[in-house]
């Protein structure tokens, strides 16, 4: 059974990721459906955008901690998974983030790397890999090219829930609908009217010059932070860290005082 869907609409490709059971973890098949999906949009001449969904409450939960990724090197799995985000900031044809859940660790990478992204009133987010031990460095180029230092840091340290309402004060996301507002697939609807009337080349041109930033700091940093990732994950700390996290206890480092 494929954890990602791909589908065709009029001029719009959607990349739904379909694995509610596991809350949308990163695991290798979503990472190769993902990256497969936006070959065929690419290829596509009469796709025009495209969409990056989710089935579930969960638009993705991170790392596939359960998962045979469990036990891959964690360099090779951190490299998998910035291929897609640079997929998607390279991608020619603008890609928008619809996010009616919950989006955490990884999957904030997979926000960021979106052209435009629209949450529902579900959507919370959340850098939350220091509570099980290791750091937010494989995203960290994208994601907090997104984000002011404070901001930035208030988000990796605290490892807090952040509101979509917030997210969207901060740059992160760019619409967070209320409850009694349009639905997350009207406001898509919206964008991709806009989009349709650009002419491809230069929205693709656009694009390029929109993501060169985020793209010359994955190209500065990209190495480092892999390694970094792989270090923290191959850890004593992040074994304890989700150790804790599939027994549903506090990990050993937590303190009341």
């Amino acid at each position: 059974m494929s954890v990602v869907t791909y589908t065709v609409k009029g001029s719009t490709a959607t990349i739904t990721l379909d694995s509610p059971g596991n809350r949308n973890a990163i695991s290798e098949a979503l990472l190769e459906g993902i990256d497969e999906g936006i070959s065929q949009a690419v290829e596509d001449e009469t796709v025009r955008s495209l969409v990056l969904t989710h089935t579930g409450t969960v638009f993705s939960a991170g790392a596939d901690l359960k998962g045979s990724s469990k036990t891959a090197d964690p360099r090779a799995r951190a490299q998998a998974a910035n291929s897609v985000i640079r997929r998607l900031l390279t991608c020619p044809k603008p890609v928008i983030g619809a996010i009616n859940g919950h989006v955490r660790a990884g999957g904030m990478g997979f926000t960021a790397a979106c052209d435009m992204v629209v949450a529902g009133p579900q959507a919370t987010f959340g850098l939350s890999e220091v509570r099980i031990g290791v750091v937010a460095a494989m995203i960290a180029p994208v994601v907090l090219a997104r984000l002011d230092d404070r901001t930035a840091a208030d988000w990796l340290l605290r490892a807090r829930t952040v509101t979509a309402q917030e997210a969207m004060a901060a740059g992160f996301i760019t619409h967070a609908l209320p409850a009694d507002g349009p639905s997350v697939d009207d406001v898509v609807d919206d964008i991709l009217t806009d989009l349709r009337k650009g002419a491809p080349q230069a929205l693709a041109a656009s694009k390029s010059i929109v993501n060169r930033a985020v793209l010359a700091a994955m190209d500065s940093r990209e190495a480092e932070m892999i390694d970094l990732s792989g270090q923290f994950f191959s850890s004593s700390a992040a074994k304890a860290g989700m150790q804790a996290f599939f027994d549903k206890t506090p990990p050993p480092w937590v303190v009341e005082t």
